[in-house]
């Protein structure tokens, strides 16, 4: 069966094959895991002194430092893959011709957002080998693994979708990479205004404000490294303390209920991100709305 790919992806999986600049970055990315690796592993052989037996109970901090470092790499490098995907076309004059291919709006937006999620994903993968040696020492599962890998993709396809939505509405990549940082820290901030309000509002701790909580890509990340490390959960602690009636209903679930379903919820905002950035490159609707506008100002008339 021959696969379908979008022809957006597939241009860009060929330049970047070819391209040097891909193997440089490559290394970089794999030169900064390693050098993460040496140096927690000398923190925690000089805070353990001659006790192996407590260097190796702290090595299990290894996933959540390097996991931690490859979030970071992520929230960085994706937004600057993103951000310039269609400002980028702007400033080269080509965007009109990509709008007069066959493709929808819809699916150039797929395109931009999935190759670069799918190169991300590269580098991530390509970082396994050391991530595998964090796993092997610290004692952790392989299984955690594969979730992480899963959880990186649902982060970055968040940021990613951010990136193109922040490029379809500005005509410098500078401005739109500016934008995306700003966009994204905003909602990691703005999904903890309603359980605040809520809170002193009612006077009570926890309400159905935290289901907001769903959409923080802040939140979501923390919870899987604590579900990771420790096994608990902490939101389940905070939901059994709820009055709240909605919330209430996730407390009878597993612990690993809220992330997933806050990992559905961000994926499902991504989605919302992916629709208006192809409502604003559709040409037919800047058309109709710039008709729109002057039926509007000609019946004022």
């Amino acid at each position: 069966m021959k696969i379908v790919l979008n022809p957006i992806m597939k241009k860009e999986f060929k330049v970047t094959a070819r391209s040097m600049k891909f193997a440089w970055g490559l290394m970089a990315y794999e030169a900064v895991q390693a050098y993460i690796f040496i140096m927690t592993v000398s923190m925690l052989s000089m805070q353990s002194g001659y006790d192996h037996q407590n260097t190796y109970d702290k090595l299990i901090n290894l996933f959540p430092m390097m996991g931690i470092a490859q979030v970071c790499m992520v929230a960085l490098v994706v937004p600057v893959m993103t951000a310039s995907s269609i400002s980028g076309e702007k400033e080269r004059q080509t965007f009109d011709i990509l709008l007069t291919t066959c493709l929808s709006p819809m699916e150039i937006v797929y395109g931009k957002v999935f190759s670069a999620v799918a190169e991300v994903l590269l580098y991530v993968t390509a970082s396994i080998p050391v991530m595998a040696l964090a796993f092997v020492l610290g004692g952790l599962s392989w299984w955690v693994l594969f979730l992480f890998l899963v959880v990186i993709f649902v982060f970055a396809t968040f940021v990613g979708s951010v990136g193109v939505f922040c490029s379809s509405i500005s005509s410098r990549s500078v401005t739109s990479i500016t934008r995306t940082y700003g966009l994204s820290l905003s909602m990691c901030v703005i999904t903890m205004f309603p359980e605040m309000i809520l809170t002193y509002v009612t006077g009570r701790r926890s309400t159905d404000g935290m289901l907001f909580f769903m959409l923080n890509p802040v939140l979501f990340l923390e919870e899987f490294f604590m579900l990771s490390m420790r096994g608990d959960s902490e939101m389940s602690y905070e939901i059994h303390r709820s009055d709240g009636f909605l919330i209430k209903l996730l407390a009878h679930g597993p612990d690993s209920l809220w992330c997933i379903l806050s990992g559905i919820c961000i994926l499902g905002l991504s989605l919302f991100f992916m629709y208006l950035a192809a409502r604003n490159i559709d040409p037919l609707k800047k058309k109709d709305k710039k008709i729109r506008k002057k039926q509007t100002i000609e019946g004022g008339k």
